[in-house]
């Protein structure tokens, strides 16, 4: 009897410690990381300020990169001024720079930079979580580039679905100052 209980209290134990350890903040190594996060942030923290978008089938509309919490966090919101305004937060943690995207779609994909065969590309690619949807399947952004080119910025978008990419959104923007 005494050893029936021993055994059942080991299982207790290991279980909670199987769930201590699953729950840990320890991330899943991504096999093609960015290895120069901070150069990369670095050109982010380069595009601060009023970008503004013209043509295509959107009309006009702004694009911003802000500077907050000492420097250390960007806030990206695209196509301001919109019914589809979007959100994203870039932000340096351990060795990995990160993005976290508020999409009009009502999810919310979670990014990493990745390196790129594109040159001149910086380059995020979902790492797999995809908040508010029941799969990784559902309609999302699973990637998005930033390339300068002279006084402008191009900056386009994967969506994915099923597994594959379903389309591209591509957007040429130019600083406010410049026009």
């Amino acid at each position: 009897m005494k050893i029936k209980k021993l055994t059942k209290l080991g299982a207790i134990l290991l279980i909670l410690f199987m769930c201590i350890y699953a729950c840990s903040n320890k991330h899943t190594s991504i096999p093609n990381a960015l290895q120069d996060t901070e150069s990369a942030f670095n050109y982010l923290k380069g595009l601060e300020g009023k970008w503004i978008v013209q043509g295509g089938k959107e009309g006009i509309f702004g694009w911003e990169f802000e500077l907050t919490s000492k420097e250390g966090v960007l806030i990206e919101r695209l196509k301001v001024g919109t019914q589809t305004e979007m959100l994203t937060v870039y932000n340096l943690e351990d060795e990995y720079l990160l993005a976290n995207h508020f999409c009009q779609l009502q999810n919310q994909p979670n990014l990493i930079a990745v390196t790129s065969e594109i040159e001149g590309d910086l380059h995020f690619q979902c790492n797999g979580n995809v908040g508010n949807t029941k799969s990784h399947d559902e309609l999302h952004m699973h990637g998005v580039h930033f390339q300068k080119k002279d006084s402008k910025l191009i900056i386009w978008m994967d969506m994915f679905e099923n597994g594959e990419i379903a389309f591209e959104t591509r957007y040429k923007l130019t600083p406010v100052d410049s026009q």
